[in-house]
C-alpha cells in the first residue's frame, strides 16, 4: 500500500500556464481523505514558491516541503528546518566566474530569503516565470551582493543558456570537488500573450538532491521505499526515481526519464498526475 506521493512542480503538477488543474487537486485530496496517502512537493524552486502553492490549494498537501532540489526540507506547520545544505560565498563566486567565462544567459542565486539574478542578461528572465515572485528578485551583481552580505545563506544556483554553454559549464563543474549538477533541464512557460523556453542546470552541493531529501523525510515519517510514488518530468527528477516503489514519468518528460519509469502517464497539460493516482491508488482505468 502506498503512503506518500512525491510530486515535482514544473512540467508535472503544474501545467505550462503554471496552474494546477482541478482534476489534479481533487485526486490528491481524495488520495489523502480515502487512503491516508500524503502528497509532498519536491521542487528545484525556492521554498517560498512551493509554500505559496501549498497555501493556495489548502490541505491537499502535507506540512512538508522539499525545495531547492533537496537543499531544504521544511515542516511548514512548526517552521522547523528538517534539513538544510548551503554553499559558501567562495563557492558561489567561483560559480559566477564560470558563468561569465561561458557567456551563459542568466544566473540565479537562491538564498533563504530571496532570489538574486546576476544583472548580466537579466532581461532574459522578464515574464519568464522562472522566478516565483518578481517582487522578490534582486537584479544585481552577485559578487557585490555577497560582499555586502557575508552571512547570506546560499542554497541553490541556477544557470541558463544554450546547450553548448551549459555543457561547457558542466565539464568545469565536474572538476570541482563538492559541487554537483543533475544535468541539463528544459523549462517552458505559456501565457495568453507570450511563451518562454529555456535550457538550464541546477548547481548544488555534492550529495544534495531530491533523492536524499526524500530518504531523509521518509525515514522521519517511517515510510518505506516501496510505499512511495514519485512523479516527475526532468533531469533533476532522475535521482528521485531511486527512492520510489513506483516511478512515474509524464508524457512530456525527457526521454531518458521515461526510460527509467515504471509507467508514463498523460502530460502535465492533460491531468497526468490525476490519471496516475486514479490508476495506481484507486485501480480505476
Amino acid at each position: 500500500m502506498y503512503k506518500m506521493i512525491i510530486l515535482d512542480l514544473d512540467g508535472t503538477l503544474l501545467n505550462d500556464y503554471k496552474k494546477i488543474s482541478k482534476e489534479n487537486i481533487n485526486l490528491i485530496k481524495r488520495a489523502y481523505n480515502e487512503k491516508g496517502i500524503i502528497s509532498v512537493i519536491a521542487t528545484g524552486r525556492p521554498l517560498e514558491y512551493a509554500n505559496e502553492i501549498c497555501n493556495l490549494y489548502g490541505n491537499c498537501f502535507t506540512n512538508y516541503i522539499i525545495a531547492c532540489n533537496g537543499a531544504i526540507i521544511k515542516n511548514t506547520e512548526t517552521n522547523e528546518y528538517i534539513h538544510k545544505v548551503t554553499f559558501t560565498n567562495e563557492e558561489i563566486l567561483n560559480l559566477r566566474n564560470i558563468f561569465l567565462e561561458e557567456n551563459a544567459d542568466y544566473m540565479l542565486l537562491y538564498t533563504d530569503k530571496q532570489v538574486i539574478s546576476e544583472e548580466k542578461k537579466a532581461n532574459a528572465l522578464k515574464n519568464s516565470g522562472i522566478i516565483a515572485n518578481q517582487k522578490e528578485i534582486k537584479l544585481e551583481n552577485i559578487k557585490d551582493v555577497i560582499k555586502s552580505n557575508p552571512n547570506l545563506t546560499n542554497l541553490l544556483c541556477l544557470i541558463g543558456g544554450d546547450t553548448l554553454a551549459l555543457e561547457n559549464i558542466i565539464s568545469k563543474l565536474n572538476k570541482i570537488k563538492g559541487i554537483d549538477t543533475p544535468g541539463i533541464c528544459n523549462y517552458s512557460r505559456k501565457a495568453k500573450t507570450f511563451s518562454f523556453e529555456s535550457k538550464y542546470i541546477d548547481v548544488m552541493k555534492e550529495g544534495c538532491s531530491k533523492k536524499n531529501a526524500i530518504y531523509i523525510l521518509a525515514d522521519k515519517l517511517g515510510i518505506k521505499k516501496e510505499e512511495i510514488i514519485v512523479m516527475g518530468d526532468g533531469g533533476n527528477d532522475i535521482s528521485m526515481f531511486e527512492c520510489a516503489g513506483l516511478k512515474i514519468a509524464m508524457e512530456n518528460a525527457e526521454e531518458h526519464l521515461k526510460e527509467k519509469a515504471d509507467f508514463v502517464t498523460a502530460s502535465n497539460n492533460n491531468d497526468g498526475v490525476a490519471k496516475a493516482i486514479q490508476k495506481f491508488v484507486f485501480n480505476e482505468v
